[in-house]
């Protein structure tokens, strides 16, 4: 009777002990929406997936994940610690509705590009993705990026992520950014802590910068007039980066700010605090 007794005693310790160890995720900032994102904090260690494919656990247990345009309803986040145990959740990601944009006055060789055009363009490609690649690799974290960001530049909305575009009558790829329209020259701002991975003349984006913030997100800045930065500088929040210009496929002074959570486009605007 007594070794019954310890054999359940032992059982239910046993379990009690694997109960306890299920790791525990604590939102942080998300918003879940298509073009979101969801910030949290997990036990330091620990190994995470959306959807089944691995995620970056930050040195502290930071975690970020980002919802495409077309992200669907639901997405699960599956957290396990070191012990074996894990913690699922399910996050609802709401749908948004995306306009048209009809935009005018581009110059129409960004439009129609020329065969030596279209090769720039497949270069300048290549260079950006070999940049984003490099800061999903490194995946470094920084205390900044779990704030959030802060405007790059003051001005009025000119264009919004995820609206079909239309460029001089011609229908192109959804946008992948926010617009804000300011005078050439006026001071873009990094919006938080990070390295410059990229700062190159475009044919598209112009004079074209990216940062990168940690665990996979990267930001990035085009159509500028003149970029104060190179690569492999850090950056922090609020250091001058460039100034507004249109250069490249613009009709006008202004930035396009975008971001990226590997390598999915997600809505930069979402992410800006007070």
């Amino acid at each position: 009777m007594r070794k019954m007794v310890l054999s359940v005693f032992g059982g239910l310790l046993m379990v009690s002990q694997l109960w306890a160890a299920v790791p525990e995720i604590t939102v942080v900032r998300s918003k879940l929406v298509q073009g979101g994102f969801y910030v949290a904090k997990v036990p330091a260690g620990s190994e995470a997936t959306l959807d089944g494919a691995p995620v970056w656990v930050g040195p502290k247990g930071e975690l970020v994940l980002g919802f495409d345009r077309n992200q669907k309803p639901r997405a699960e986040l599956k957290v396990c610690a070191d012990s074996g145990a894990c913690a699922t959740k399910t996050l609802t990601i709401a749908a948004r509705t995306f306009k048209t944009q009809n935009v005018k006055g581009i110059p129409p060789k960004t439009v129609d590009p020329s065969p030596e055009e279209t090769k720039r363009t497949e270069e300048d490609a290549k260079a950006t993705k070999a940049a984003r690649a490099k800061a999903v690799e490194a995946a470094s974290w920084r205390v900044g990026f779990m704030e959030g960001f802060k405007l790059p530049v003051e001005g009025p909305t000119s264009g919004v992520y995820g609206s079909r575009r239309t460029y001089n009558g011609q229908e192109r790829s959804w946008h992948k950014g926010h617009d804000l329209a300011a005078k050439t020259g006026t001071p873009v701002y990094a919006p938080a802590d990070g390295i410059v991975r990229l700062a190159r003349d475009t044919f598209m984006s112009g004079n074209l910068i990216m940062l990168d913030h940690g665990g996979a997100v990267t930001t990035v800045y085009a159509h500028l007039d003149s970029m104060d930065v190179k690569v492999g500088d850090k950056v922090t929040a609020g250091q001058l980066i460039g100034k507004v210009g249109t250069t490249g496929r613009s009709s006008g002074p202004h930035l396009h700010w975008g971001a990226y959570w590997q390598n999915v486009a997600i809505d930069p605007i979402l992410w800006v605090t007070q």
